[in-house]
């Protein structure tokens, strides 16, 4: 068939097929036709690519909701780890620890206003050190010391914690002042001061006055005799002083800072020894001496400069340390003794020296270090033990002079000490179970041991306490025995 004809055909078929639904109306012909009913059920069903299902691929995961990122913050901020905070500044490094001695003593304070000798024993520390003896041996020529520790039975070391004495004169007796913190109970320590007492035929009346208890010893033979006007008074926090009759208004209406350096000033200060002796820890001796110009009479020009005020710390241990610091008047004498230290001194020590004690002595020197601030001049320097213990033991001797005992004196009232102390076995009885007579003896001495007095040395020299320049007195006749307990 010609394209022409299958053309004309396909036309006439599509004519025909378009016109039937409107013969059966022209024509009059009506016939229905019967549709039948028909169920339509609805089947979910999932579009597949025709390539994919072709190819046998598995169809994509549906794909999940983008996140929505959150709002920017600002940067993090380091770790407080990482370094330190902007507003921060970096730790300072710690402050070195102050050398020993630096600190200014406060040891005067201890003491009446009117002293120039102030010394702090702090006993509990040194009692331990090898050389604890020679520590005694310095204080025991003062006579208070031969008449109340060795009469009492006590031991130095042992039986108190801190021990004060002041004064400004030495040799007199009566115008020192002491002042010790004690171990044993108060009922013990007035026993032991009751031995002191009848040692040197004396008995002490009690008192008690504003809640102070109080005695002051007088001769058993005539009480009405008081050569010594110095009370002992018991303070609070076991503190116990022996000071002069004309300090006690002062010292039982207690401090008045408006009035000054006052008894009861100083007195407050001695119920805080701790806090005083606190300052310097490490010191177990403290000596200051003030005014020392207007109290040393020199017949001539001496040959070095003498300072005004002088201090001296030593350490309680068994290599100590010792500062010395001394102030003069102005600094041209503390130029002075600098260039006498450091240029004169050597030489005096090779010429003068003895050749036996030669190189102990230049070993103190070389060992000394020397400062000067303006009129003030500092010595330091760390010893061994045997260094300390000869130093000691020259300061024990000088004292021994300055004071008049005689060796004799001092070695017996040293052997007496240590028979006293093997009496109490070393510390484990009190000195009343100790040294209390059984027999009617005298109190205060080990059994078979003579009484030493004080006040009359053999030599029939001036005793203790008595001016140099006072004619030699008779030894007093012998007290009456105390009466049996």
């Amino acid at each position: 068939m010609t394209p022409t004809r299958r053309i004309l055909a396909a036309g006439l078929a599509s004519l025909a097929l378009h016109l039937s639904p409107l013969i059966p109306g022209g024509c009059g012909l009506d016939f229905k036709l019967e549709m039948p009913e028909l169920e339509f059920e609805v089947t979910q069903f999932e579009t597949v690519e025709l390539d994919q299902e072709l190819k046998g691929a598995q169809p994509p995961e549906p794909q999940p909701e983008p996140e929505v990122p959150p709002p920017p913050m600002g940067p993090d901020k380091p770790p407080e780890a990482d370094g330190p905070k902007p507003e921060e500044k970096p730790p300072e490094p710690p402050k070195p620890k102050p050398k020993f001695g630096e600190k200014t003593s406060r040891v005067a304070e201890l003491g009446p206003g009117s002293s120039n000798f102030f010394m702090l024993l702090s006993a509990k520390k040194v009692s331990g050190l090898p050389f604890a003896d020679a520590i005694v041996e310095i204080m025991s020529p003062l006579p208070d010391f031969d008449f109340i520790v060795t009469g009492g039975g006590f031991h130095a070391l042992k039986d108190f914690n801190y021990i004060v004495i002041a004064s400004p004169n030495l040799r007199d007796l009566t115008q020192t002042f002491l002042a010790v913190e004690y171990r044993l109970t108060q009922a013990e320590v007035q026993a032991g001061l009751e031995r002191a007492a009848a040692a040197e035929g004396e008995k002490i009346e009690w008192e008690v006055r504003d809640g102070r208890t109080m005695g002051n010893p007088r001769p058993i033979a005539n009480p009405d005799q008081d050569d010594d006007p110095r009370w002992f008074v018991f303070l609070d926090e076991d503190v116990a002083v022996y000071v002069r009759e004309e300090f006690l208004p002062a010292i039982l209406a207690g401090p008045d800072e408006s009035k000054g350096e006052t008894a009861g000033n100083f007195v407050a200060n001695l119920t805080k020894l701790k806090t005083f002796a606190a300052r310097e820890p490490r010191a177990g001796l403290q000596l200051v001496l003030k005014d020392l110009r207007a109290s040393i009479k020199l017949k001539s020009e001496p040959p070095f400069p003498i300072p005004n005020n002088l201090e001296l710390m030593a350490e309680a241990s068994t290599s100590p340390e010792l500062v010395i610091k001394s102030e003069y008047l102005d600094a041209v004498d503390a130029t002075k003794m600098e260039r006498q230290w450091s240029e004169d001194l050597p030489a005096f020590i090779d010429d003068k020296v003895p050749f036996y004690t030669r190189f102990m002595v230049r070993s103190f020197y070389e060992a000394t270090e020397i400062a000067r601030d303006d009129k003030s001049l500092n010595l330091r320097a760390d010893f061994t033990k045997d260094q300390a213990k000869f130093i000691l033991e020259q300061i024990a001797e000088g004292a021994r002079r300055m004071l008049r005992r005689t060796p004799e004196q001092i070695e017996a009232a040293r052997k007496q000490r240590e028979e006293m102390w093997a009496a109490r076995k070393n510390g484990k009885l009190t000195p009343s179970e100790a040294l209390t007579p059984k027999d009617g003896g005298k109190a205060g001495k080990p059994s078979g041991e003579p009484p030493l007095g004080q006040n009359a040395p053999p030599d029939g020299g001036p005793a203790p306490g008595i001016p140099s320049d006072a004619p030699p007195i008779v030894p007093p006749p012998a007290p009456a025995p105390a009466p049996s307990p």
